[in-house]
Parts: C-alpha cells; structure tokens; sequence
C-alpha cells in the first residue's frame, strides 16, 4: 500500500477497539490494492479517474461504510434515482459484512431505498444529480460525475456540503472533453489540493481483477478509441470523425462485379427540401461481405424521381429488402413503396437518435472488420463517410450527426449504411399480400 494508505491504517489501529478492527482489517482483505487505496486515502479531497466495470461504486459504497462506521454522514450523489439506490444497497451490504465479522459500530440498524443507518449513528444517504446534494452536512461522493446533467449546479452543492470539514470524493469514467470532469481531471488549477487516482482497465487486471474483454468491447462497439475511453481513462473528443478516414481507405475496392445468385440489398434516404435523396445498393455473398454496387441520387426528389430509381434497381436485381428513410416527409414515399413491392420487402425506418447510432456503430465495426467493400470511384460516399461525428452533449448523451452542407447532410453514407442494415435483418416466412401465398422475403423473385 501506498504511504498515505498505510497511515490512514495505523491511524485506524489507534482509534479502534480490537473487536472493530479485527473486524475491519478482514473485511479490507475483500479489496484489490488499488481499491485499498480509494478506500483508505487519508485525503480530504480527492478525484478518482477509473475504468468501467472496475468496481468503483462497490469500493465507494464502501467509504460510507467506513466513514459511517465512525458516526459520520456520507451523501452519495449519483447520475439518477436508480444509480443512487444501488450505492445505498452496497453500503449495507458492507455494513452486513463487517457485522459478520465481529463490528458492532457498523452494524445497520435502519435502511430503505435512499438511506441506511449504523448503529453507530453514522449514516450513508443517496441522492440523483438533480437534487444536487444540497441540505446535508459531511462527507459527499459524487459517482460517475462526467455523466451528471447539471454538475456545476452538483458542483456548488457539493461544495457547501463538505465545508465543516467533510470529505468530497469525486469519481468517473472520461465522457467527452470540455465538461467540468475533464476540466478538473486536466486542470492543474482545477484539482489544485486533491489527491489523484487513476485507474485502467489494465491495471485492475494487473492486480487480479478478473474481467471479460470481450464483454468490454461489446460496450465500445468495437471502437478502440471509445474502448480507450470506457476502459483506459482517455477523454475521447466531445465532436470527433467517427469513422476514420483510414478505415474507409481500407475497404475501397478498385473493381467490382455483380455475382449471379448472391442476394443484393438497398438504402434509401430521402433528403429533405435541399438534401439529396441517395438510394444505395450493395450485394452479400456468402462469406458476409457487402459490396457496394451502384448508388443513385437526385436533389428536390420528387415521388416520381424515386418510383424510377427503385424500379430501375428492382428490374435488374430483384432485391432482397430495402430500408427506407421514412422520417418526416419520408413516411409517404416509404408506404408507397411498401404497397408497390410488399411491406416484407420494404422496410421504413425512423432515423431516431438510437437508429443513428446502431446504423453508424454496425457500419463501424464492420468496415473495422473488412466485411464490406466500397468502390473507390464513389467519392460522394467516401467523402459523406468521414462527414459523421460522433458528439457528446452538455447532457452528457451521445448522438451520431453530420453537419448540414450544399452537398448535403452525409446523406450517401446514410443510405449505405441502411443498406447494410438491410443486409443484416434476417428474413422469415411471411404472408405475400399480392399473391396470397405464403413464402419468405428470401425467395421472392
């Protein structure tokens, strides 16, 4: 352990009965170094930069414990109600053990869903963000602060909390630069007195924390810079090009050829008013990989305009599905379509928030992957590609956007990236309404 760990220790071996401290230095056993560390820093204030997944709440959660254990207060102030709640539940748990283990200060004595009580009179209280922690006294923890919504209003009544010598905690995984975190966690002026913890992904394990990667890539969606984010302590840019321009370079094909027999899949984003409306085709072969085929666009489109592209597409392919762009003005064109060549062939899609990122996520990974192919003459789609941002809100929430140009609003890549989402839906037995017979999408010539 670390000098000031070791001091808090002894400090600890003067102030409690045998009973207590038996009690105590058992339960401390349960901990890996580093979240000795966290939990006995002596420090008054203190930031803890952390990975995910790393147990942080669990360890903080723990700190009330302790500091309760001595009669104190300790305010725990969360991203929302249910985060909050979890911290309370660990407290307990703490409490539980260590009344297991012989302590009788921390035995728990009252708790529900925002409050537990020791017998020492000591207690752990959890708050959301949105009440900011005010109207308490003691020690505060402000956990997974990058995330909060309002944290300079957090910030303020943090600080008139820990004023009559509480301690302030303050804990998170990066979230975007620009945000008070990232100031504080950057700014030497900023976390001017504060004791310093950082903890990666890599360091846990080095410490023998057993965790799953791939699960943590799951949680990055495949992204290393977002893995470096989540997982490493790097502040990913708040406004960044989310798919390198590399990872396009890498999948552009030189020649490419239609194969007799492989299923081939369509995208359709309908600009609005000045925006294009691109109509994207790529086929799948068997080994998975999309190649992109023909892409067709037109500015001001009317009905008609797109009428010709799909029945030009659907007279030389017979595609398997299109996806169609039906937000706002698109839901006309999306049904017409729909009644024209089936609604199990026609797919309208809702370009939520959510939607934008699972098109550009899955675009991501695959072009990561190498499973899918671009010709290197489509330039308009080479160039829409790297028009895509990934930008993190003053809210803290994530959105997948392109700026708005004369060219458009990255309106190719859309429709490509609809286009491999319609290669990825899987096809089952429907009932075709303009026959009547029952048959899947998949052998629909």
């Amino acid at each position: 352990m670390s000098p000031e760990a070791n001091r808090t220790l002894a400090a600890l071996r003067e102030a409690l009965p045998a009973r207590e401290l038996a009690a105590c230095e058992a339960w401390f056993g349960a901990f890996y170094p580093f979240q000795r560390e966290w939990l006995l820093d002596p420090a008054r204030f203190a930031l803890a930069a952390k990975s995910r997944q790393i147990g942080a709440s669990h360890t903080y959660g723990a700190a009330g414990t302790l500091w309760g254990l001595f009669g104190e207060t300790t305010t725990v102030v969360s991203v929302g109600e249910r985060e909050a709640t979890e911290v309370v539940d660990k407290s307990y748990r703490h409490a539980v053990v260590l009344r297991s283990l012989g302590s009788e200060w921390a035995r728990p004595v009252a708790k529900n869903a925002t409050e537990v009580r020791f017998a020492s009179g000591g207690r752990v209280i959890a708050l959301p963000s949105t009440s900011a922690g005010r109207g308490y006294s003691g020690n505060v923890i402000l956990d997974e602060f990058g995330y909060h919504q309002h944290p300079e209003k957090v910030w303020d009544g943090a600080g008139g909390t820990v004023m009559h010598g509480g301690k302030l905690r303050v804990l998170s995984t990066p979230n975007g630069t620009g945000n008070l975190w990232h100031r504080l966690w950057t700014d030497p002026r900023a976390h001017a007195g504060y004791r310093r913890h950082l903890v990666t992904l890599d360091d846990a394990i080095r410490q023998g924390m057993r965790v799953s990667l791939d699960e943590c890539w799951k949680m990055a969606r495949g992204d290393p810079r977002v893995f470096d984010q989540l997982f490493r302590c790097k502040f990913l840019d708040g406004d960044m090009q989310y798919i390198p321009s590399a990872l396009v370079e890498g999948v552009l094909a030189d020649v490419v050829a239609f194969v007799l027999g492989d299923p081939v899949y369509c995208g359709l984003d309908i600009g609005r008013v000045a925006d294009r409306t691109v109509l994207s085709v790529v086929q799948q072969g068997d080994d998975g990989v999309a190649t992109e085929l023909e892409q067709h666009s037109c500015k001001r489109t009317s009905q008609d305009d797109i009428d010709v592209m799909v029945a030009d597409v659907w007279r030389r392919y017979r595609f398997r599905r299109l996806c169609v762009d039906a937000t706002g003005m698109g839901a006309f064109p999306a049904e017409k379509l729909q009644k024209t060549y089936s609604k199990f062939r026609v797919e309208p899609v809702d370009f939520t928030q959510q939607l934008k990122e699972d098109l550009a996520t899955t675009l991501y990974q695959r072009m990561a992957d190498k499973t899918v192919r671009i010709r290197r003459e489509n330039q308009s789609l080479r160039d829409d590609l790297v028009k895509i941002r990934r930008i993190i809100t003053s809210a803290g929430n994530v959105r997948y956007d392109a700026p708005h140009t004369d060219e458009g609003h990255a309106d190719a890549a859309w429709a490509f990236a609809l286009a491999i989402h319609a290669a990825g839906k899987p096809s089952t037995a429907k009932h075709d309404v303009r026959t009547g017979d029952v048959e899947t999408a998949d052998t629909w010539g």
